[in-house]
């Protein structure tokens, strides 16, 4: 019968194990594929929701409108001082 002292030893030794240096390798290119799946996820969400929710899809135009030109503005402003 295993103790729980040979089991939590056994999860220390499996989780060293696993950060060899070819784990390490592989992990950018598994997060970069994850956030893609999430980020392509989300945007599929959105879409579906801007489709639906017309009260939603609204505002959400507005804000990105009033973002545009909020940045516009801006660059127009700092272009304005260095002359």
């Amino acid at each position: 019968m295993m103790t729980i002292e040979s089991r939590n030893e056994e999860k220390m030794s499996t989780t060293i194990e696993a950060k060899s240096p070819q784990a390490q390798a592989t992990a950018p290119s598994v997060l970069r594929n994850l956030r893609r799946k999430k980020k392509s996820e989300g945007r599929k969400k959105r879409s579906l929701k801007l489709k639906t929710d017309k009260d939603f899809s609204k505002k959400y135009f507005e804000a990105k409108s009033k973002r545009s030109s909020d940045k516009k503005s801006s660059f127009r402003k700092k272009k304005n001082k260095k002359k």
